[in-house]
């Protein structure tokens, strides 16, 4: 059988990876990573407040949400996460089928219309490969968010 090169899946492959994938390892991973938070998740949420402020201006305001965070410990939430979340990941994800089937759908084409601008850049000297990678860089930075905009 000759090798298929595929510099990115198709939408329909791409969902049934991702989705098998989290089926066959999710719980576990999360269970593993769950431990080990890159930040402290109560510490990270009390700094978050300003992205989130117009939903939760009146929480803000009242002190209500820095004290009900305040009023639980990384140790608390670590046990909420496991116990309650680990086990209920693939289940919510799967449920989550459409939206994934929708990014997927949406995002793909975007990836393979900035991957035909990057592929063909010249990789022949140093600044070549640099320019490639900082066009890369931006393009996918650009790309952020903008499914939804589709």
């Amino acid at each position: 059988m000759p090798i298929a090169i595929t510099r990115v899946l198709k939408p329909e492959d791409w969902r049934e990876k991702q989705l098998a994938a989290l089926k066959a390892v999710g719980e576990k991973n999360y269970r593993k990573r769950i431990t080990m938070p890159k930040k402290s998740p109560i510490a990270a949420g009390i700094a978050a407040e300003e992205k989130w402020a117009e939903a939760i201006r009146k929480a803000i305001e009242r002190g209500a949400r820095k004290i009900g965070l305040a009023a639980t410990t990384d140790e608390e939430w670590l046990s909420y996460a496991t116990n309650i979340g680990a086990g209920r990941l693939v289940e919510g994800v799967v449920k989550r089928e459409p939206e994934v089937k929708k990014f997927v759908d949406t995002f793909q084409p975007m990836l393979l219309d900035h991957l035909s601008k990057i592929d063909p850049m010249s990789t022949v000297t140093l600044s070549d490969r640099i320019a490639k990678a900082v066009a890369n860089i931006e393009g996918l930075a650009a790309l952020r968010g903008a499914y939804k905009k589709k």
